[in-house]
């Protein structure tokens, strides 16, 4: 086995040694699982009484109002713990699930499909808190990609599980079985969320208004969006994949039926090889783990899984047909994988859990939009041209905006391990999150100083915050020295974090390697963020206490 399998495989092992993000990854797929079991559910439900046309209304009813709520909903995940945010929302789902199952034994189908639309509601507050949270689980960058990369096997999983669960049940107990049984199961990840251990905290609980306050934190995803060009492509480039899967939903039977004449029963063969092709794309996401620049990735899955369905089109037996929708299905977990990770890379942290909330919410457009333009694609190029025409799409997007993908990887760029290693060491700096960490790496500027330079003088006005590479540095104050330091050690936060002037010189004592931090940029990651905040004053105020004696 070559270093660099091993080293991947590695990688996942500790992730699923690490006990929050294996409890994570569990709770998310019973997610999957039972968001796919309580749609195929309600479909049938709607089906039975009122055939297509109401099945139709009753899935688009679903998916415009979670459209809207989405973005809502993820402000949770910015304003509270995301640990008790996603808690919070797998509860709400357990209560809703519970409240259609009752409806479904016991009132008339209206009120049943307005608990569906609320359940259906309920399931958005998942997904984005789900992957905001995972960087604040997660060590390295590497094992945020292998995190990413075992979300999207799950994710396959419950395309396959979810369904086979509901038909199970539905033959046994009914609809209402079924929305009971994922009750019980969101119950369950309610507990796995609420017993994780973060390693980096990035949101500061807030107590304010709910009202408008809660639209105006909806609307700075909006605006992060605006300030980064990468993300807003990321996010419409997810959009579109949901956009085709929406198409699809609907090509399958039209697939099974009058393009190959292999009968309705073929329709969910052909539905499952998207989500076993799902699983194999997932396993080979594994060689994204380290890398620096995902673009290309990103692009080349897009092209396969375009190419991959316009080619369906032309498919003249069920195997031909079933390979290539599972080449659809790798393309798209591989692409899943990759934008993901380079997503969590490039927004604030603090807008995190919101800007994938947009994403949940146009993912629900993009389905619904896909539903309703398969018909209009069939109409104007006929069933088999379809596939081309939606095909097409990916591919097209991917490349108009691949420049856009690669500015924000150049921007999104991991440091050097070495970086992140010494930071992560630093006291103040080790309850950031992953991302913040690499940020932060990436404004360290390399300082030299020669023995008897000057790197801080006292009295001067603060401006910079340094850690020391290699060599020694004498501190002295008020003309008597404090203390010696080596590699490892920082200056200049006091200064910094208390605002005033310098209150001590730094000295060469060897040839010294330093790396310095900008003021605002050292402010805006502490001063902003509690946990070190803390750590800081307590590190601050022993300092002082120190230069105090000298007085004494």
């Amino acid at each position: 086995m070559s270093t660099r399998r091993s080293d991947t495989w590695r990688v996942y092992r500790t992730v699923l040694t690490n006990r929050s993000l294996r409890r994570v990854t569990a709770a998310f797929a019973i997610f999957n699982v039972q968001e796919a079991g309580v749609w195929i559910a309600i479909v049938v439900y709607a089906y039975e009484r009122g055939g297509a046309a109401t099945a139709g209304l009753v899935a688009v009813a679903q998916l415009i109002p979670s459209a809207m709520v989405a973005p809502l909903g993820s402000v949770l995940g910015d304003r509270m713990r995301r640990d008790r945010a996603l808690t919070l929302g797998y509860a709400i789902q357990a209560a809703a699930n519970l409240a259609c199952a009752v409806a479904l034994w016991f009132a008339p189908p209206p009120v049943v499909y307005v608990c569906a639309v609320i359940a259906a509601c309920a399931i958005t507050l998942t997904r984005p808190v789900h992957h905001a949270i995972l960087p604040e689980l997660s060590e390295s960058p590497e094992e945020l990609t292998a995190a990413n990369s075992l979300s999207t096997s799950v994710e396959g999983v419950g395309m396959l599980v979810g369904p086979i669960v509901a038909a199970v049940v539905l033959a046994i107990g009914g609809a209402g079985a079924v929305l009971a049984t994922f009750a019980v199961a969101s119950a369950v990840g309610a507990l796995a969320a609420s017993r994780l251990r973060l390693v980096h905290v990035d949101v500061t609980e807030q107590a304010d208004d709910a009202g408008g306050a809660l639209v105006r934190d909806a609307i700075g995803g909006i605006r992060e969006l605006r300030r980064e060009p990468g993300a807003s492509a990321l996010t419409a480039l997810g959009a579109s994949q949901f956009f085709v899967l929406g198409v699809l939903d609907v090509f399958y039977a039209l697939l099974a039926i009058d393009v190959l004449g292999s009968g309705d029963h073929a329709t969910g063969l052909l539905a499952s090889s998207v989500g076993v092709g799902g699983l194999v794309g997932a396993v080979a996401t594994a060689v994204l783990i380290g890398r620096r620049t995902l673009a290309g990735p990103i692009v080349l899955a897009l092209v396969v899984t375009g190419a991959a369905l316009a080619a369906v089109g032309g498919a003249t037996g069920l195997g031909v047909a079933l390979v290539l929708l599972a080449v659809c299905g790798a393309g798209r977990s591989f692409f899943d994988v990759a934008a993901r990770t380079l997503l969590q890379r490039t927004v604030r942290e603090d807008l995190r859990a919101r800007v994938f909330g947009l994403q949940e919410a146009l993912i629900m457009l993009g389905l619904a939009a896909g539903s309703a333009a398969a018909p209009i694609l069939v109409a104007a190029f006929g069933e088999r041209w379809a596939f081309v025409a939606a095909g097409v799409v990916l591919p097209a997007l991917g490349l108009a905006l691949i420049g856009t993908l690669r500015a924000a990887d150049a921007r999104a760029d991991v440091p050097d391990p070495g970086r992140l290693s010494l930071l992560a060491g630093i006291d103040i700096f080790a309850p950031l999150s992953q991302p913040l960490l690499e940020r932060l790496a990436r404004e360290l500027r390399q300082v030299h100083a020669d023995p008897g330079d000057a790197v801080i003088v006292e009295g001067d006005v603060g401006d910079r915050f340094y850690v020391l590479v290699d060599g020694e540095a004498v501190v002295s104050a008020k003309g008597t020295e404090v203390a010696r330091l080596g590699p490892g050690a920082y200056v200049g936060e006091i200064a910094l974090l208390r605002n005033v002037p310098r209150t001590a010189t730094v000295v060469a004592a060897t040839p010294l390697e330093l790396f310095s931090l900008e003021r605002d940029e050292f402010l805006a990651a502490v001063a902003g963020h509690r946990p070190s905040t803390a750590v800081a004053d307590e590190q601050v105020s022993r300092r002082l206490a120190q230069l105090g004696d000298l007085d004494a």
